[in-house]
């Protein structure tokens, strides 16, 4: 999964976010393997961003403008905006092979599942309830759960990286290794 930015992982200049004393780690230093991981992945997220450009068009056009809300359609149209610009910046990081994918990933993930929430529980008919479970279940929900297993992932990359997770540890709870009270920084 991709973990490092253009420059590197760490800019050294001792931000307190637990990843002093990494040193850079140039994209050229990324496995080829996590590098292409990261591209299909970038090239995925870039296509749903797109894809989702038509919808919000069809929505601006095609929902009433009043329904029970004053701006029902600028709600609904600024919503997937946001969805949107949550689902490119994932493609932008995951392009340069950075590990902040992960926090765009996130708030993809958040989105998706209020999107989900909000189409369900707003549908005026049964029809319109039974599509929205289906969409629900079938794109939103596992897109949902897909972004968090890479935001998930990268994050513990990061972990094995600054030496606070060994690389075989399961993937939950609290990292091992870390002291009692450690903060941040090189544990060396």
């Amino acid at each position: 999964m991709p973990f490092t930015g253009e420059r590197g992982v760490s800019d050294g200049g001792g931000s307190g976010d637990g990843l002093e004393g990494m040193g850079d780690i140039e994209v050229s230093e990324v496995p080829a393997e996590v590098r292409r991981r990261a591209r299909r992945l970038a090239w995925i997220y870039s296509a749903v961003g797109a894809g989702l450009l038509p919808w919000i068009v069809y929505l601006a056009i095609t929902l009433p403008r009043h329904n029970l809300e004053k701006h029902y359609r600028a709600s609904w149209v600024g919503f997937d905006v946001f969805l949107v610009v949550a689902v490119v910046l994932t493609a932008y990081f995951a392009f340069k092979v950075d590990h902040r994918v992960q926090f765009p990933a996130m708030a993809t993930a958040v989105l998706l599942l209020v999107d989900a929430w909000f189409d369900v529980t707003t549908s005026a008919s049964r029809a319109e309830v039974i599509q929205a479970l289906i969409l629900a279940m079938f794109a939103e929900i596992p897109a949902a759960i897909f972004s968090l297993l890479l935001a998930r992932r990268v994050h513990h990359r990061i972990a094995q990286l600054a030496h606070l997770e060994e690389p075989d540890a399961p993937h939950h709870g609290a990292p091992r290794g870390v002291p009692p009270g450690f903060v941040g920084g090189d544990r060396r």
